[in-house]
């Protein structure tokens, strides 16, 4: 198939809204071949793949649609390159774990990591979720208007991640540097200066942990980072006894910040944004907090705060009927896959009711489903809950322009004022 001259995924108007864009690409061109060189992957052929279905094949099937090298950054030039590894040099390799990596070795990595997402960890950090929530409300309690984005929705993922990974409250404004630096490129365009001082960041994040991980092997706590120093690779269910090498550890560790912050702070402000529109929504959840996890999922499904990742094929195969050569890189875009219309009925429409909302692929699906879901959820309801408590309607301060990151990947607003009233 062509390429489709209308659909330029880095083009203003479609970061700000991209849902008619997607609307188009499902209807006309639902596999997509897109010139690598629009998103920042010169050389490359990339295959959008719009329709829900299409996308949930693609997902299930790691053997054919490979997520090693599906890195969601633009390829760096060799000039680049050469920089970048002067820097990398100060610190540890940058080696693929769960993101970019495939099963069977995903699957061992991912069983070590979903150690800090028991129920038994998540249940132990739920208290702390809420303590910091309540915090942040009296805090900015009485405003008539408020600073969303600063005062609520970033900090509370921002310092979930931290409690899990035992980061003090005095590093914690260094611990959000760091992450943002390490979305900085994903699913944007930013130039190769900002490309080296994120990296020095990352290396400044990779020495900052190292020698937390180093103290725990001197004297090892009941944590995280303790269970990752300890833990040991499988391979066919027989305990290996190789442990995971300092890059390993440390390329785990930034990959749950990053899953972590930037997405959840995106849910808890689109969350705002839908509430304000339907403030009947609101008093429903003031009335019956029950209907918290209703509101969270289809916020989930409509704002995808993860708009979609990348596949290489590993060998000559078709989606929905269209051939992708071997090597081609596939974007399966959960942004769309969630608004297909032959999938969720009145799709645009913010429902909580709506019977099919739990088949969102927000969260991904297949081997590589987020596996801090379950956090994410648990941050969205307890920040609506305490702010249910406080607050009594909601507003979107007029004058603002809502305007949306430049990325094409992460989905979020760069700022959000709400005007309170409160209870």
């Amino acid at each position: 198939m062509n390429d489709n001259d209308q659909f330029d995924p880095l083009s203003p108007d479609v970061l700000q809204s991209p849902w008619a864009a997607y609307a188009a690409l499902r209807r006309e061109h639902p596999v997509m071949r897109l010139d690598g060189e629009r998103i920042g992957r010169p050389g490359e052929d990339v295959y959008c793949v719009s329709r829900y279905e299409d996308v949930r094949t693609v997902l299930l099937d790691p053997a054919t649609f490979s997520s090693r090298a599906a890195i969601p950054a633009a390829r760096p030039s060799p000039e680049l390159r050469a920089r970048l590894r002067e820097v990398i040099a100060e610190g540890w390799p940058e080696v693929s774990t769960m993101l970019t990596e495939d099963p069977p070795s995903h699957t061992r990595y991912r069983s070590l990591v979903s150690k800090a997402f028991t129920p038994r960890r998540l249940s132990a950090v739920e208290p702390e979720v809420r303590a910091i929530c309540v915090e942040l409300a009296k805090a900015f309690d009485g405003a008539p208007v408020v600073d969303f984005m600063a005062g609520y929705a970033v900090p509370i993922p921002v310092r979930t991640v931290a409690v899990v990974l035992e980061v003090p409250d005095s590093r914690q404004a260094d611990f959000k540097r760091w992450a943002d630096y390490s979305v900085s490129a994903i699913g944007r365009s930013i130039s190769d200066d900002e490309r080296v001082i994120a990296q020095r960041a990352i290396v400044e994040q990779q020495h900052y942990f190292a020698h937390e991980i180093e103290k725990r092997r001197a004297l090892p706590r009941d944590d995280f980072l303790s269970d990752l120093l300890n833990a040991r690779l499988t391979q066919h269910d027989e305990v290996s006894g190789e442990p995971l090498t300092m890059p390993e550890m440390l390329s785990i560790i930034r990959q749950i910040q990053v899953a972590g912050s930037e997405t959840t702070a995106s849910l808890l402000t689109e969350l705002m944004v839908l509430l304000a529109d339907h403030p009947d929504r609101w008093e429903a959840i003031k009335a019956d907090r029950s209907r918290i996890p209703l509101v969270v999922e289809e916020a989930l499904r409509l704002s995808s705060p993860n708009q979609g990742l990348f596949r290489v094929a590993t060998g000559d195969t078709s989606i929905g009927g269209v051939a992708i050569p071997v090597g081609s890189t596939v974007w399966v875009m959960f942004g769309s896959a969630n608004r297909d219309e032959d999938v969720f009925t009145d799709s645009d429409r913010f429902d909580p009711d709506r019977r099919d909302q739990l088949g969102h692929l927000a969260f991904g699906k297949g081997p590589h489903y987020c596996l801090g879901a379950a956090l994410a959820r648990m941050e969205a309801r307890i920040g609506l809950d305490v702010l249910a408590d406080h607050v009594d309607t909601i507003g979107i301060e007029p004058g603002q322009g809502l305007t949306y990151a430049p990325s094409y990947v992460l989905r979020g607003l760069e700022s959000l004022q709400v005007s309170f009233t409160y209870r």
